[in-house]
C-alpha cells in the first residue's frame, strides 16, 4: 500500500474516529488510550465447571457409586450392632483419596492442555505503530489499529478497508458461502476470523474480542472440545472388554464365597441332603446360564448373564434364610454385604480407570515436550500419530536450509555479476528499472527486533531481494510510498510467478525509464514488473535487455540455460526478472499483463543448510522413516541439496513436477520407495504423492507453509506447518506448528510420539499384570477354601480397604509414574509402528501372562503352606494359631498384604520394558518421577503395616519378616529376567 493509493471514504470517518494515521498508525499513547476505551482483543472463553463441580463428577462412575451405598449400609449395620464399623468407614476414605489424587492428576494434565491452547490462539498480525510495521500478537491488537493483510492471513479483528488491491476473502465461516468475495471500496467491512485467500489490503481495525460480528462464534468455538485420538477410541475399547470380564470374576467371586459359606455352615447349620440340594441347585444355574451365555444370541445372552445372576442370588438367599435355621439374620445381612462390596470392589480393581488417565499425562507431557522442541501440537492426535510415521516429505527452503537468504551471482542486462563487482549494476541504464522491480513487486518488509537485528515478514526470498537492492543505498520504503500500485498477480506454487503493474499519467511524473523517454508510451502508461521461476518467465519473454539493448531472446537462450545450469549446480534457488510497458488503454482492455515480457536478467540466491539437518536426516533413516524433499527448486538446485544432507544416497530417484503429473499412479508406484526428490512441486503434486503413499499403508507426515498447501496438510496423517513463514491458513490445516521451521525438530517431535505409545504399554503392562493376579487370587481363594477346610485359605484374602490401596497403586499412582518416564535412549533405533500393529503386543502378553501367574501361585502357596514362615516368626506353631491370639491376629494378612504389594513394587521394574532384550534398569536415574512415585509407595505401605491396625488389617512385623518380604519382591526381578530370556528364544 502507498501514499498515492487513494484512501476508501469510508476509512476515514474510523481514522478521524480512533486518532489513527494511514500511513503512521498509532502512537504508543493511543495504543494504550484506544485498549483502555475498547477493550482487548480476547475471546473469553465459556466458563468451565467449578473445581468442586469437576471433582463430584468422579463420583459418577456406577461402581464408586454402588461402592459407597454398600459402604454406607455397612456403616449403619456396624453401629446398629454396637462396634465402630472401621470397613464402611475405610472404604470411603478410600474412595476420596483414589478420586482425589486421579482428579488432581487430570486437573495437572488440563491445565497443560489449556497452555497449548492459549499458544495456538497467539497468532502474529502486521501493524503500522508509529510510521513503521510492526509484527505483534492478536492479543495486543487494539481499535484504531492500521492493519496489512495479504494471501494466507487469517484477519484477526473486524476492520475497514482503508485501500485493497485484489483482495478476495473467505467468508464461509460467518455466512456460510463457499465462494471468496471480493473486497474493494464498494464492499470495504472484513470480518475477524475470516481468512484471506487472494490479494492484500490496508485496514483500519474497528472491533476487537467479543464485540467483534463472530465474537459469539468464536467464544463458542474457544471451548470446542479435543477429539478423542485413535489411540485412546482403541483403549477405551480395551479398557470395555476388561470391564466385562472384571464384572463376569466379580459376580463370579460373589457367588463362590457366598456358596462357600453356606456350605461351611456360615449362615446356620445346614445338613448333608440340604448342602447336595445347594450344590446340585447351584450348578444347575450354573449350566443354564452357562449355555445362554455361550449359545445365545442378542437378548438371550443378557437374559441368561442378568437373569442367570438374579436367579442364583435369589436361590442362596431362599437356601441361607429360609431352607435353613440362621443362626443370626443381621451378622448373615452382614456378611452377604460383605462379600457383595467384594465382588463390587474387585470390578474397581478390575476396571482399568487409570487408563486414560495415563493416555492424558502421557499426552500432556508429550505435547509439553514437543514444545520444548520447537514444535506447537494444535491437534492432540498429533502426538501419538507422529511417533508412527514412516515418510516425511518435507519443504527445502527454511526446514533444510537455514532461511537466510543471501543473492550470490546476478545476470543483469547480458553480464554476470558476483558479490565483488556487484556494485558497478547500480551505474547501468537499467538499475532504476531493477530497483522498481524489486521493490513494487513485493511484498515482503522488514522489522526491527528486540535486540535491534531486522528480520524478514513475508517471503524469505523477496527479503534477500529487498535486502540486496537495499545495499545499493536504494529506500524501498519510501519508493513504495511514492509508487502507486494498480493491480497485482500475487504468487502462486501453481504459476510460480508474481507480477504488479504500476504507472504513470504523464511522463514527467515518471521516475523509472528516464523521464519516458523511449518507452515507446505517451503518457498514460502502465509498468509491469514480474519475477519467478525462469522457465515460468522465459517462456513469457520475447526479447531480452543486453548491455543497453533490446535484443530477440530466442538467441540467448543457450547462455541463459547455461547460466541457470551453473547457478543450480551450486544449489542455488535461481529468480528470473522481467518487465514490460504498455499503454493504460491496452492495460485495462488486456489485463493480460505477464505476456510478450522483456527478461531483464537472472539472480542466484544461496540458502545454507542447517547445520543439525544432515544428523536429524541419519536419524530418521536409521528410525526406519523415509524422507522426501518436495520444493517448488529446479531439480538440479533440489538434488544438489538432497545429496549434501544425506537425503539421497545410492540408487535414487529425482522427478519434477511436471513428470511426475503426467505419469500414472502405477508408474509413481513402481519408483515411490526411491523417490526422494520432487522438484518444481505445485501443492496439488504434494497432495497426490500424500495419497500414493497412503495407499501402502504408510503413515506420512508433511510440511506446508502456502495457503494452497491446506489441502496436502489436512489430507497427511501428520500436517505440519512453519510457524515463521506459514500462513494462517496453513497453520489452521495443520496438526502441528514448527514454530523454529527446523527439519530436526521434527525428528524429535517423532521421539516423543514413540515416548508416548511406549509409556502407555509399559503402564498397561504393569496393570494387567495385577488384574490378572488380583482377580485369580480372589476367585480361587474361596474355591479353595471349601475343597481344602484345614489349609489357611481365606475367602477374602485380599480385604477390601487393601485392594482399594492396590487398586490406588496399580492406577492412579502407577499412571503417573510411568506417564511421565523419559525417552529411551535407543527408541530411534526402533522401525515404526503399523497401523494394524496390535497396542499389546506379544511380549506383553508374555509378560502379563507369566508374572501374573507367578504371582497367583505364590500367594495360594503362601495361604497353603505358610511359605515365608509367618507362624514361627511369631512364635507358634500355626496360622491358625496365631489369628486366636488378639496381638497377632492380622499378622498373616498383614505379610499377604504386604507381600502382594512389595511384588507389584519390584514389578514396576518389570513392567518398565515391553521389549523383550532391553534392560529394565535402563535410563532410571533419569526417571525422576518414576522413582519418587515408587519412593512414595514404599514409605506409605511401611506406614499401613505398622500403623494400619484394624482400618487395614495390618500390624507391625518383625525385621526379619520385612526381610523375606523384600527377597520375595527382589525374587520377582530375577524371575522376571529368567523367564525374558526364555521368552527371547521363543517370541522371535
Amino acid at each position: 500500500m502507498d501514499n498515492k493509493t487513494k484512501i476508501y471514504k469510508s476509512a476515514e470517518k474510523f481514522l478521524k474516529e480512533y486518532n489513527s494515521d494511514p500511513h503512521k498508525g498509532l502512537t504508543d499513547d493511543a495504543v494504550i488510550n484506544n485498549r483502555n476505551k475498547y477493550g482487548k482483543n480476547e475471546i473469553t472463553p465459556l466458563e468451565k465447571d467449578p473445581l468442586w463441580k469437576q471433582f463430584l463428577e468422579k463420583f459418577k462412575d456406577p461402581t464408586i457409586i454402588i461402592l459407597c451405598i454398600c459402604a454406607a449400609i455397612s456403616v449403619l449395620l456396624g453401629f446398629y450392632e454396637g462396634h465402630v464399623p472401621w470397613e464402611g468407614i475405610g472404604i470411603f476414605i478410600a474412595v476420596a483419596i483414589a478420586t482425589g489424587v486421579g482428579f488432581l492428576s487430570e486437573y495437572k494434565a488440563d491445565q497443560a492442555f489449556e497452555t497449548l491452547k492459549k499458544d495456538n490462539e497467539n497468532i502474529q498480525v502486521k501493524v503500522i505503530r508509529n510510521g513503521t510495521l510492526n509484527v505483534i500478537s492478536t492479543h495486543e491488537l487494539v481499535v484504531g489499529d492500521i492493519l496489512e493483510v495479504e494471501s494466507g492471513d487469517k484477519v484477526p479483528a473486524d476492520a475497514t478497508l482503508i485501500n485493497s488491491v485484489d483482495l478476495l476473502i473467505d467468508e464461509s465461516l460467518m455466512t456460510g458461502e463457499s465462494l471468496a468475495v471480493n473486497k474493494s471500496e464498494e464492499d470495504e467491512k472484513i470480518i475477524g476470523g475470516t481468512v484471506v485467500v487472494s490479494g492484500q489490503g490496508k485496514a483500519i481495525v474497528t472491533a476487537v474480542g467479543e464485540k467483534m460480528q463472530m465474537g459469539e462464534i468464536l467464544r463458542s468455538l474457544s471451548r470446542k472440545e479435543e477429539d478423542q485420538t485413535p489411540l485412546q477410541i482403541k483403549l477405551a475399547d480395551l479398557a470395555g472388554l476388561i470391564s466385562k470380564v472384571g464384572t463376569s470374576a466379580a459376580v463370579l467371586i460373589f457367588f463362590s464365597l457366598f456358596a462357600s459359606s453356606l456350605l461351611k455352615g456360615g449362615f446356620g447349620a445346614i445338613s448333608s441332603s440340604m448342602q447336595t440340594t445347594a450344590i446340585i441347585g447351584i450348578l444347575a444355574i450354573a449350566a443354564i446360564s452357562g449355555l445362554g451365555l455361550f449359545l445365545g444370541k442378542g437378548n438371550v445372552k443378557k437374559i441368561a448373564s442378568i437373569g442367570g445372576s438374579l436367579l442364583a442370588a435369589l436361590f442362596l438367599v431362599y437356601m441361607s434364610f429360609f431352607a435353613i435355621t440362621p443362626d443370626n439374620v443381621v451378622e448373615n445381612i452382614q456378611t452377604i454385604l460383605n462379600y457383595f462390596i467384594v465382588a463390587v470392589t474387585i470390578i474397581v480393581v478390575a476396571v482399568p480407570e487409570g487408563l486414560p488417565m495415563a493416555v492424558t499425562i502421557s499426552l500432556a507431557l508429550s505435547m509439553r515436550k514437543i514444545r520444548q522442541d520447537n514444535n506447537l501440537v494444535r491437534k492432540m492426535m498429533a502426538t501419538e500419530t507422529i511417533g508412527s510415521v514412516n515418510v516425511i516429505c518435507s519443504d527445502k527452503t527454511g526446514t533444510l536450509t537455514k532461511n537466510q537468504m543471501t543473492v550470490q551471482e546476478v545476470l543483469f542486462a547480458g553480464q554476470k555479476y558476483n558479490k565483488d563487482s556487484f556494485n558497478k549494476i547500480k551505474d547501468h541504464n537499467y538499475f532504476n528499472i531493477l530497483k522498481y522491480l524489486l521493490t513494487v513487486n513485493s511484498t515482503a518488509d522488514f522489522v526491527k527486533d528486540e535486540d535491534g537485528t531486522y528480520k524478514v515478514v513475508g517471503n524469505s526470498t523477496e527479503g534477500a531481494l529487498l535486502s540486496w537492492i537495499g545495499s545499493f543505498g536504494v529506500d524501498f520504503h519510501q519508493l513504495r510510498e511514492d509508487t502507486p500500485v494498480y493491480h497485482r498477480i500475487p504468487f502462486s506454487s501453481e504459476k510460480k510467478m508474481m507480477s504488479s503493474t504500476s504507472g504513470y499519467d504523464t511522463c514527467k511524473n515518471c521516475q523509472v525509464l528516464d523521464d519516458g523517454k523511449n518507452c515507446g508510451v505517451t503518457d498514460q502508461c502502465r509498468i509491469t514488473y514480474v519475477k519467478g521461476a525462469p522457465e515460468k518467465i522465459i517462456s513469457f519473454c520475447k526479447n531480452i535487455i543486453v548491455d543497453s539493448k533490446v535484443e530477440d531472446i530466442n538467441k540467448h537462450k543457450a547462455s541463459l540455460d547455461s547460466f541457470i545450469s551453473e547457478m543450480s549446480d551450486k544449489a542455488m534457488r535461481i529468480i528470473a526478472l522481467a518487465y514490460k510497458v504498455e499503454s493504460s488503454e491496452k492495460f485495462h482492455s488486456t489485463l493480460n499483463v505477464e505476456n510478450d515480457l522483456i527478461l531483464l536478467g537472472l539472480v542466484g540466491i544461496s540458502d545454507p543448510i542447517r547445520e543439525d539437518v544432515p544428523a536429524a536426516v541419519e536419524v530418521a533413516h536409521s528410525a526406519g522413516i523415509d524422507v522426501k524433499m518436495v520444493t517448488g527448486d529446479n531439480i538440479k538446485t533440489a538434488t544438489a541439496i538432497a545429496k549434501e544432507i544425506g537425503l539421497a544416497k545410492g540408487d535414487f530417484a529425482a522427478m519434477e513436477g511436471t513428470e511426475f503429473r503426467e505419469s500414472s499412479d502405477d508408474k509413481i508406484l513402481k519408483v515411490l520407495d526411491k523417490l526422494k526428490v520432487l522438484a518444481r512441486a505445485t501443492p496439488s503434486d504434494k497432495e497426490r504423492l500424500v495419497n500414493l503413499i497412503q495407499s501402502k499403508n504408510k503413515v506420512v507426515a508433511v510440511t506446508g507453509d502456502g495457503t494452497n498447501d491446506a489441502p496436502a496438510l489436512k489430507k497427511a496423517d501428520v500436517g505440519i506447518s512453519m510457524g515463521l513463514r506459514g500462513t494462517d491458513v496453513a497453520k489452521e490445516a495443520s496438526d502441528i506448528v514448527l514454530t523454529d521451521d527446523n527439519f530436526g525438530s521434527i525428528v524429535k517431535a517423532v521421539k516423543w510420539g514413540r515416548t508416548l505409545y511406549e509409556n502407555i504399554q509399559k503402564f498397561l503392562q504393569f496393570q494387567l499384570t495385577i488384574n490378572f493376579s488380583a482377580l485369580m487370587i480372589a476367585i480361587l481363594s474361596p474355591i479353595l477354601m471349601i475343597f481344602f477346610p484345614n489349609s489357611n485359605f481365606k475367602s477374602i484374602p485380599l480385604t477390601v480397604i487393601q485392594l482399594l490401596w492396590v487398586n490406588l497403586v496399580m492406577d492412579t499412582l502407577a499412571a503417573l509414574a510411568f506417564g511421565l518416564e523419559p525417552s529411551r535412549g535407543d527408541i530411534m533405533k526402533d522401525q515404526p509402528k503399523r497401523r494394524t500393529e496390535s497396542f499389546v503386543t506379544k511380549t506383553m502378553f508374555y509378560n502379563i501372562g507369566t508374572m501374573g501367574v507367578c504371582f497367583m501361585l505364590f500367594i495360594i502357596a503362601l495361604q497353603a503352606f505358610d511359605i515365608m514362615g509367618v507362624a514361627n516368626a511369631f512364635g507358634v506353631s500355626s496360622i491358625a494359631e496365631l489369628e486366636k491370639a488378639e496381638a497377632t491376629k492380622y499378622a498373616f494378612s498383614s505379610v499377604l498384604f504386604t507381600t502382594y504389594i512389595f511384588m507389584q513394587v519390584f514389578n514396576m521394574f518389570n513392567a518398565r520394558s515391553v521389549k523383550m532384550g532391553a534392560s529394565v534398569f535402563k535410563n532410571l536415574g533419569q526417571s525422576k518421577s518414576f522413582l519418587t512415585v515408587l519412593g512414595i509407595i514404599v514409605v506409605v505401605q511401611v506406614l499401613i503395616t505398622s500403623f494400619g491396625g484394624t482400618f487395614f488389617n495390618t500390624q507391625p512385623l518383625p525385621l526379619i519378616m520385612w526381610g523375606k518380604i523384600i527377597l520375595v519382591g527382589i525374587g520377582t526381578l530375577i524371575l522376571s529376567g529368567i523367564f525374558r530370556t526364555i521368552g527371547k528364544a521363543i517370541l522371535k
